[in-house]
């Protein structure tokens, strides 16, 4: 949720920008999830990308909300009128869910350690003759 709004907020702080129309189609096809981190007290926005943007377009989204940011009189992130430390974080790449995998092949897994331990077993009564 507070990721939508962080995106809706930069939408709207980009509106009278060069390259805008990039920046809002780019940013309405990624993942913007929220982080807060209590101990340092920053709000984290993590900005995931779909894989067919590439690391230019990564570089676009950094130096556009860079540019944003340094033009405003006003905090991007604030609470109760305070303004808010926050940092973003983009990235394309997926990270792969190893217990889907391990679900969607755990006949294979299966099929596979029962031919180890069968070759195992083999294996040791070679040796005791």
């Amino acid at each position: 949720m507070m990721g939508d709004v962080w995106a809706e907020r930069m939408v709207q702080l980009s509106k009278r920008r060069k390259d805008k129309d990039r920046f809002i189609k780019t940013l309405k096809d990624a993942d913007v999830r929220y982080v807060f981190d209590s101990i340092r007290e920053v709000n984290t926005f993590i900005v995931t990308l779909p894989p067919k943007y590439g690391h230019d377009d990564l570089e676009f989204m950094r130096a556009f909300i860079n540019r944003v940011d340094k033009s405003l009189k006003f905090p991007v992130v604030e609470y109760e009128g305070v303004e808010q430390k926050y940092t973003i974080i983009f990235t394309s790449e997926n990270e792969e869910d190893d217990y889907q995998w391990r679900k969607e092949h755990r006949s294979d897994y299966l099929q596979w350690a029962e031919k180890q331990s069968k070759e195992e077993k083999s294996e040791k009564e070679e040796k005791a003759f």
